[in-house]
């Protein structure tokens, strides 16, 4: 049906729709489920070895498969109606969850079945990005991709931070794995509700052809639009730094908040949730925005916000000790009884200037996409994406901590707000190139199928 709304839609429109709703429902639970279960398994895995290369071992086998299956995960995604996907990754990922109550400690089990567990998680994420512009309405898709990139993060922040370290404080791992099986379950049955209208797949020569065949081929159709629409190409490079970034960030904030800040290091969820506010600001005036500037702007916009706000985080480990002497600063730290009280209230401010930036990069990305990739291709899209993301972060997990230990969390602060900057300069340079900044042309043409298909609920 179509609904009264804005130029853009809102947020409103979009919640009022139970179709995405339930997708969104969905989403939030089932992130939050799988950031808990790492969570556990971590914790677990040493405790029960005491060993960090165990460890170590645990988060390749999560990595790994994203990396290698990533791509050609999309591929399947694009052929099988996305429904059946949602539905059977979390049907899978509740058995595997629930498996791992009867692999007490052997840590070869846990790691195999974790690397199960993963490769599963490869088709589910795709499948989900692909599905949104399929139950909301074109002009919502910035609202739409906005919420499902905040509880994104906000499930990795539950997960980790909430959810996972009370189960391991109030329950058995048992009772904890049972429980996260019994969420991927309800997922599932919410999914089954969702109104979603699938494309029609051609048989026939796809059905003819090898499978390696058609994954080669059908991956190389995903290449040659990345190749032929800037657009698209820099919109999924966006996406593959911004979230690469953030990962990396994610490991250095308790570093950053114990040794900067000198305040405890599980506090650092305090220090850095204005981040959360920020990215709800963008969410909110990203539609707004986007009628007076490109989504292409937008974007650049925000990785020069986020460029720059992490050279005044690095700045204030520089300067802590003259903004400590500053009198307004004092007097907060007299008040507040915390010496630095007045460095956590400039890095909160930077924090949420960074989450604005990183919400105004990522959002505004991936509705580009969106907007400019036919429906049928879009799982060979945001797969690679994906897959590229977690290789991007793999080499940064493994060495930022030992770069931080030696060069300090302070310098590996500047060398990521150097590199942001270059990127940032890199892409404004291209949009200029190409006067990409101008052009308002309408998105790729859509296929007879998508064309055809209804966008409301």
């Amino acid at each position: 049906m179509n609904r009264q709304r804005g130029p853009l839609g809102g947020i409103s429109s979009v919640l009022a729709n139970p179709s995405f709703l339930y997708l969104w429902t969905a989403q939030g639970l089932s992130q939050i489920a799988l950031n808990a279960t790492i969570y556990i398994l971590l914790v677990r895995v040493e405790e029960w070895t005491g060993s960090s290369i165990a460890v170590s071992y645990l988060i390749l086998s999560f990595i790994v498969p994203s990396v290698i299956m990533g791509v050609a995960a999309g591929v399947f995604v694009d052929r099988w109606p996305k429904k059946q996907v949602l539905i059977t990754t979390n049907l899978l990922r509740a058995v595997i969850v629930a498996a791992f109550v009867v692999l007490a400690q052997n840590l070869l089990l846990v790691v195999l079945v974790n690397l199960a567990y993963s490769i599963v998680s490869q088709f589910f994420l795709p499948a989900e990005a692909a599905s949104i512009p399929q139950v909301v309405e074109r002009e919502d898709l910035l609202v739409a991709n906005g919420l499902f990139n905040i509880t994104m993060s906000g499930a990795q922040l539950l997960g980790f931070v909430f959810i996972g370290p009370l189960m391991t404080k109030s329950m058995s791992s048992n009772a904890a794995f049972l429980s996260l099986a019994s969420v991927y379950a309800g997922c599932s049955l919410l999914i089954g509700f969702i109104r979603l209208p699938e494309p029609a797949l051609v048989a026939g020569e796809d059905l003819a052809r090898g499978w390696l065949h058609a994954v080669r081929l059908e991956l190389q159709e995903g290449w040659r639009l990345l190749a032929q629409d800037t657009r698209v190409s820099l919109s999924v490079s966006h996406l593959t730094f911004i979230n690469s970034l953030i990962l990396v960030i994610g490991m250095l904030a308790p570093g950053y908040v114990s040794r900067v800040l000198n305040i405890r290091a599980d506090d650092a969820v305090f220090v850095m949730a204005p981040a959360g506010l920020g990215m709800l600001l963008g969410i909110a005036l990203l539609p707004r925005l986007s009628l007076r500037w490109p989504k292409e702007v937008i974007a650049v916009v925000g990785i020069f916000a986020s460029a720059w706000t992490l050279l005044a985080l690095g700045a204030v480990g520089v300067l802590q000790q003259p903004i400590s002497q500053w009198e307004p600063f004092k007097a907060l730290a007299d008040a507040t009884h915390l010496e630095s009280a007045g460095l956590v209230a400039i890095v909160a401010f930077m924090a949420l200037v960074f989450g604005f930036g990183y919400a105004s990069v990522n959002v505004a990305a991936q509705t580009l996409v969106h907007e400019n990739v036919p429906l049928e291709l879009r799982g060979r899209i945001f797969a690679p994406q994906f897959a590229f993301a977690n290789a991007a972060a793999v080499a940064p997990l493994l060495f930022m901590g030992g770069l931080a230990d030696r060069v300090g969390i302070v310098g590996v602060t500047f060398i990521g707000a150097l590199l942001m900057l270059s990127y940032g300069i890199f892409t404004a340079y291209r949009m200029r190139d190409l006067h990409m900044v101008v052009d308002r042309a309408e998105p790729a043409v859509r296929t007879p199928e998508e064309q055809s298909q209804p966008t409301h609920e």
